[in-house]
């Protein structure tokens, strides 16, 4: 408990300061939502009173997708694409410097800003000591593969120089970050603390560092590996400055699904490199300044690719909805009614070793489709049938399902050979968010109509959950269409014959609409966010 009155303390007191705005970045390596407490799926969960405090502090993401496996999830987060768009879709690979890191992307906004890697890399393929200085990170110390082979004898790279070190992995990697974070003294900074624990090799860490009264099983071992990165997290906290604290928003991710052999309360087999949700569905939860929304848990759809435009705005710069295909989840920090994700996806290969999988899965508010390589398909009620025990496929759709089906078909497909025009961010050639270009609808004024004088239309509210108005100046309204972004019509009202009309768009998922408006001989087309 002192923890926490700790940590909103300073996380209050924050919002009263603007002159910096430090980001601390902490990723747990093969943690699912099966393993931490907070996500309802076991009860029996390793104890970690720092991490509980953190995550009671801010704001909790239950529906955080990731890669199915380390490499494209830190190569999405540095460059803020997805694996489609860097060519990483699988481990190890390599993240090109062609691709702008979240790194340069800071420092192009301002230059006053340092940026610090400690622990995991693995966005290097050949491993080069040099590649997170090529990415444009002020410091980096850790590991440049997968693991380390023992966690008191492992390769450590520091000053572009690797050599054994019998340091404790994850003790070093905490001390690197507090002696760095300490080192930047009147610097804004941006620190990526990347644990390699509790990867494999599993072991009993450091007694103090856990609180197992046995670990004769993997799974003991596993938990004990846990609670060593919240023990961690607590030294860090505590070497912080009260300035510091007072400037500091901190995100906590997995970075894949908990391993299979170790996998709780999910079907067995199902996680980590593989697509169903015990692969990739991973705890996310940010506390600190900027977030307001203390305490609280948000279903919206979120990526930890999202935490490259996040970061960026969170240290002020202005995105259109997000940065290539990361999705600001920033106003959800302090707005509950923010918009967020119509569209999760995530996607992976066969390694030709020990990663078999290859394929996507996209999910919207409901439903998920995994396809794979070979054209399989695995169709899920995530409402209903959370653990995927039931692949509707195997059934008979109903029209709806067919349909969103085959819509989340025809998305996925959008994004990975081009750009989306319905994933809220302007990217691409468009010209507004999801509107314009070679490919999106003209991007026309939600509220506002060209028809001028006596056809002028109004139409409110804009965003809205399921009430839509029209209001016309003088002529009567003759019809009114409603589309998506790929064009197909979800609600024709036909002979409205009337000035005014109403109707509900409650039953469709949110998403992006295009609603026309006919009055004589005109037509006025309006885009509307369905929440």
């Amino acid at each position: 408990m002192k923890k926490l009155i700790f940590v909103v303390g300073f996380l209050f007191y924050s919002s009263m300061q603007a002159q910096e705005h430090n980001v601390l970045f902490i990723i747990a390596d093969d943690l699912g939502v099966d393993a931490l407490n907070g996500y309802h799926v076991v009860a029996d969960q390793a104890t970690t009173p720092h991490l509980d405090s953190l995550r009671e502090s801010g704001l909790s993401f239950l529906n955080a997708w990731s890669s199915p496996v380390c490499t494209p999830t830190r190569a999405g987060m540095m460059s803020g694409k997805y694996g489609s768009k860097t060519g990483v879709k699988t481990a190890p690979g390599n993240l090109d410097t062609i691709h702008t890191s979240l790194a340069k992307a800071i420092k192009s906004f301002d230059p006053t800003y340092t940026m610090g890697v400690t622990g995991k890399w693995h966005i290097s393929h050949p491993s080069t000591e040099l590649h997170p200085k090529w990415h444009g990170l002020d410091h980096y110390a850790g590991i440049m593969t997968s693991g380390v082979s023992a966690y008191d004898s492992w390769d450590k790279t520091e000053n572009d120089v690797t050599a054994i070190t019998t340091e404790y992995a994850t003790s070093f990697f905490t001390d690197n970050a507090i002696s760095w974070i300490n080192a930047q003294q009147s610097n804004p900074w941006v620190m990526w603390l990347a644990h390699v624990a509790p990867h494999t090799p599993l072991h009993i860490p450091p007694a103090h560092m856990h609180t197992q009264n046995s670990t004769n099983t993997n799974l003991k071992k596993f938990k004990a590996m846990i609670e060593s990165i919240d023990y961690e997290v607590g030294r860090l906290l505590d070497s912080l400055s009260t300035e510091d604290k007072n400037n500091l928003t901190i995100i906590f991710i997995g970075d894949n699904g908990t391993s299979g052999n170790l996998l709780q309360g999910f079907p067995a087999g199902r996680g980590k490199q593989t697509l169903y949700e015990g692969g990739i569905h991973v705890p996310m939860f940010v506390c600190g300044k900027g977030v307001t929304r203390v305490g609280e848990e948000d279903s919206s759809l979120v990526n930890v690719i999202d935490i490259h435009a996040s970061i960026l705005e969170l240290i002020g710069q202005d995105l259109p909805g997000g940065l290539h295909n990361s999705f600001s989840f920033t106003p959800l920090l302090t707005n509950k009614n923010s918009t967020s994700r119509n569209y999760n996806f995530t996607e992976l290969d066969a390694n030709g070793s020990g990663i078999t999988v290859q394929g996507y899965a996209i999910r919207n508010k409901q439903y998920k489709l995994i396809k794979y390589a070979d054209n399989s398909e695995e169709f899920f009620d995530l409402i209903t049938d959370t653990f995927e025990l039931s692949n509707l496929v195997l059934g008979t759709l109903n029209s709806e399902q067919q349909a969103i089906k085959d819509e989340l078909i025809a998305e996925a497909q959008e994004r990975i050979t081009s750009w989306s025009c319905n994933d809220g961010i302007q990217n691409g050639d468009e010209t507004g968010i999801d509107c314009g270009g070679a490919k999106c609808s003209p991007c026309i004024p939600a509220s506002t109509s060209s028809i001028q004088g006596e056809h002028l239309l109004k139409l409110f509210p804009n965003p809205t959950k399921n009430l839509i108005n029209v209001q016309s100046g003088s002529e009567l309204i003759q019809s009114i269409t409603v589309r998506n972004t790929l064009g197909t019509t979800l609600l024709q009202l036909n002979s409205i014959e009337s000035k005014t009309a109403s109707f509900s768009i409650d039953n469709l998922q949110p998403q992006v609409l295009f609603v026309s408006v006919s009055v004589g001989q005109f037509e006025q087309v309006f885009k509307v966010i369905k929440e």
